[in-house]
């Protein structure tokens, strides 16, 4: 009988843990559903990115704390993960704002026509490429020389939103500028050369901007200082294409 009133007493024991254990995978299942909540309603999202840019542009992505975006933010530490997933996906969102803010203001520079002169052409594809990294109308000209200098661990994923729209442009300018001093077709590695040395000469004044004008130089003083010193890149350019060209390595 002993034996007995143990058994049903371990059988009801067993039989009670067990709902137990579902009351409770029930109630998990109920909470993991219900939706979240934002932790910040007033401005978040933008005070966020708005910090985040700042910070970005000061230290960079790496030295950029969680912390010290959601303090300049005044949101707390949950908002990132809400709002963008993490430290990654507000470093992204960072970068495409900023570069949309660049590319709307290159995108109201004229344009050469298709029938105009080789030079006319390169100027105008060498002012956009020069404007997008010197433009004070978006904190990208800082956070791409901070990325060139010290590339973060985000840069993969960032890397094909800032292949510039005019680099494709600029290859067939390129490679028609070698066309007209050897009459054949350059390589694909030879145009890609000429490509990287018209970019250099402008990144350069990314880099100097700011030094540049601590000096008391008139570069980016006005739109038309800027559209000078395209002018001035342009016609170094062509003149050392010509003379690569002349060289006859292009294969």
């Amino acid at each position: 009988m002993r034996t007995e009133n143990r058994l049903l007493i371990h059988l009801r024991f067993n039989t009670g843990m067990l709902r137990i254990k579902r009351l409770f995978h029930t109630i998990v299942y109920i909470v993991s559903a219900l939706p979240v909540s934002p932790p910040e309603s007033d401005g978040a999202r933008e005070r966020l990115l708005d910090a985040a840019t700042r910070l970005f542009a000061t230290v960079g992505y790496e030295t950029a704390t969680v912390r010290d975006i959601v303090g300049a933010a005044g949101t707390n530490l949950n908002a990132i993960n809400y709002y963008y997933g993490g430290k990654r996906g507000l470093y992204q969102a960072v970068m495409l704002r900023e570069l949309e803010r660049a590319r709307s203001f290159t995108a109201e520079l004229p344009r050469a026509a298709h029938d105009d002169p080789l030079e006319r052409r390169l100027e105008s594809v060498v002012l956009r490429i020069l404007t997008f990294f010197v433009s004070q109308h978006s904190q990208l000209p800082r956070l791409a020389a901070l990325e060139v200098v010290k590339p973060s661990a985000a840069l993969d994923e960032i890397w094909p939103a800032m292949q510039l729209m005019e680099r494709e442009d600029l290859r067939a300018l390129v490679g028609e500028a070698l066309v007209d001093v050897t009459g054949a077709t350059a390589s694909a590695d030879a145009i890609d050369e000429g490509v990287r040395a018209v970019y250099a000469q402008c990144v350069y004044f990314m880099f100097m901007g700011e030094m540049l004008q601590r000096a008391g130089s008139p570069v980016f003083s006005s739109a038309a200082a800027v559209r000078r010193l395209a002018s001035r890149i342009t016609v170094f350019s062509l003149s050392g294409l010509r003379a690569l060209g002349q060289l006859g390595d292009l294969q």
